[in-house]
């Protein structure tokens, strides 16, 4: 390593020094290092969290409908931009929640009868197609409405804990568990409700499921419907951590898209551990090199695991555990 390198290096540590040293309390290179790897696995729980809770919402749909929505990313922008509009007419933040993801829902619920309804069955790419059409006209119709001007949203709680000179942002904190709540709740509906038995044999095998007598049509669009609210209340969870604007869940798609992608669709399981595995290789990156570097390693570690297992790393274990 050159010299310019060695001191770029030594002032990334003194750069994680807190200010308030003094002669009593002596910071060690072990509180440094300590207080470095804990920050990092913060940031990277609270990323895995939000995107698991996105790609959540896509698997569900992809899983059981087979149908690639490329207007999801739009669906977190859209909740989004619900939970600022709301904020600007007074209503109260978490309640905001609440009706950002129940509208969103209702939305998705009259796209897929609509659109999505009268095209799925066909097998071919008319879904992603009408649905890339759906994400262009959305952006578009949301600039055109609000400007393409970035709107940023107040956190409703400020500050937070500092812990070994890093602060823990309180809001930060709430998004994680929050995301977690809802993630749980929607394991529990679907692995121990009679709602989660019948879309799990829909997403195993439809045309069976039918024959036993599930209406599959009401679940897909109960699905459909239940994946777009998972998006619009991340987009609105979210808000006030990102800049809104119309092209926000572009990103987003992206990502949820290589969770599925890596996990695979045959189980509600395999989107959590693709979300861990994507958000948490991108986070770790990021921190220690480039994010532009992350996203390309992510993108060569998606490649290679298609041409090793090509069904997702965790379909087989689905498969056995469901028989």
């Amino acid at each position: 390593m050159n010299f310019i390198g060695v001191v770029g290096q030594l002032r990334l540590l003194l750069s994680f020094v807190p200010d308030t040293l003094s002669p009593r309390h002596p910071v060690t290179l072990v509180d440094i290092n300590t207080g470095l790897l804990l920050k990092q696995l913060f940031n990277a729980v609270s990323a895995v969290s939000l995107l698991a809770l996105v790609a959540l919402g896509l698997f569900i749909v992809f899983g059981m409908m087979k149908v690639i929505n490329m207007a999801h990313g739009e669906f977190f922008m859209l909740g989004a931009y619900a939970m600022w509009q709301l904020l600007e007419r007074g209503v109260n933040f978490w309640v905001n929640l609440a009706l950002a993801a129940l509208a969103v829902g209702c939305f998705g619920i009259v796209l897929e009868r609509s659109i999505v309804r009268r095209l799925y069955a066909r097998g071919d790419l008319s879904t992603l197609l009408a649905t890339f059409g759906l994400s262009i006209l959305l952006q578009r119709g949301v600039a055109i409405a609000f400007g393409d001007r970035p709107q940023f949203v107040a956190s409703p709680i400020s500050g937070g804990p500092t812990i070994l000179g890093n602060t823990y942002p309180t809001y930060q904190v709430l998004v994680m568990l929050l995301a977690m709540a809802v993630i749980a709740a929607v394991l529990i509906l679907f692995l121990r409700t009679d709602f989660g038995l019948r879309a799990r044999a829909t997403i195993v095998n439809p045309r069976m499921a039918a024959a036993l007598g599930v209406d599959t049509a009401r679940m897909n669009a109960l699905s459909f419907a239940l994946g777009s609210a998972l998006a619009g209340f991340a987009g609105a969870l979210a808000a006030p951590l990102l800049s809104v604007v119309p092209t926000m869940g572009l990103d987003w798609v992206v990502r949820s898209f290589l969770v599925v992608i890596v996990a695979g669709v045959g189980s509600i399981w395999a989107a959590l551990g693709g979300a861990a595995i994507v958000g948490g290789w991108e986070t770790g990156f990021t921190a220690a090199y480039d994010a532009t570097y992350a996203q390309i390693t992510v993108l060569i570690i998606v490649w290679a695991l298609v041409l090793v297992r090509p069904r997702g790393l965790f379909t087989g274990r689905w498969r056995r555990g469901t028989r």
